[in-house]
């Protein structure tokens, strides 16, 4: 296997991991799994897209406004909606995030229609040869940038009081709450904080590759698979979870072409649920 093949594996996975955390993050403190985490990711996408087009903007210029303008919707949408359905019953945002990425992608083909768009940059295309590897320049903008927000997600959560807020109202929501904590408050800003995580992967993905409103499915699909690799509560996991898919697929679409990436997403979610359900990484890799 040429090193080409491994490293552009290893810089996918940084892209992989960047679209995991979010779900990662609002599954080890919610409990709720989000089925709109792919439009958070697409949304993302899209204003940037707005930025890019009509202002302008680098791409890299417009994802610190992406990620605060999704982190601005998904706030209230948390708030006022998915805490209360999750109080009642831990089954129900399960059918409202999906109810949620279905008018999501409604919204976007009515706003953007359904052409294909990409974030236009002079890296997206660009490449370098380091000690004789070639290496896409959007990969190793997006692997950095992935280091950057994971490294602050993890000084955030141990390292902070409004770290430790998070922590306790995961791990005991009615103690937190009991303790003067807002555990409403709380699960809002994680779920804001994901939908940020979540459009700086839409941005790059945006970069790297062409997307439709339908497109955020198979990108929910990636961030399982790397959730199912890293177990919960892990965000080195979740790095070295995205890093070890990325490989995965390179190696197999070296081998027997791009056909096959899709299946070894599904195949490796399957295969982890099935036999290490608390993850690959999750006793390797402290919180």
């Amino acid at each position: 296997m040429s090193a080409d093949v491994m490293v552009a594996g290893v810089l996918a996975g940084g892209l992989y991991a960047l679209i995991g955390l979010g779900i990662s993050l609002v599954f080890g403190v919610l409990k709720m799994m989000n089925l709109m985490h792919g439009e958070l990711v697409i949304g993302g996408a899209y204003l940037a897209s707005l930025l890019v087009g009509y202002a302008g903007f680098d791409p890299l210029l417009a994802l610190p406004f992406a990620m605060l303008g999704m982190a601005a919707l998904a706030y209230p949408v948390q708030r006022y909606l998915l805490t209360g359905l999750l109080r009642a019953s831990p089954n129900a945002p399960l059918v409202a995030t999906f109810g949620l990425s279905l008018v999501a992608q409604a919204v976007l083909q009515a706003v953007f229609g359904t052409h294909p768009k990409a974030l236009n940059a002079p890296y997206a295309d660009a490449g370098f040869t380091l000690a004789g590897v070639r290496i896409q320049a959007v990969y190793a903008i997006s692997f950095a940038l992935t280091i950057v927000l994971c490294g602050a997600t993890h000084l955030i959560l141990t390292r902070t009081r409004a770290g430790s807020a998070v922590r306790a109202s995961a791990a005991d929501p009615m103690t937190a709450s009991m303790l003067g904590l807002n555990v409403g408050r709380i699960y809002a800003l994680t779920m804001a904080g994901a939908a940020a995580l979540a459009a700086a992967g839409g941005v790059m993905t945006g970069v790297a590759q062409s997307f439709t409103p339908t497109s955020g499915l198979p990108l929910l699909l990636t961030g399982f698979a790397v959730m199912a690799l890293a177990g919960i509560g892990s965000v080195g996991g979740v790095l070295l979870g995205g890093i070890t898919l990325g490989v995965l697929q390179s190696i197999s679409t070296d081998l027997f072409g791009g056909g096959w990436r899709n299946f070894v997403v599904y195949t490796v979610f399957f295969l982890t649920l099935s036999f290490r359900p608390s993850g690959l990484f999750r006793r390797a890799v402290p919180a």
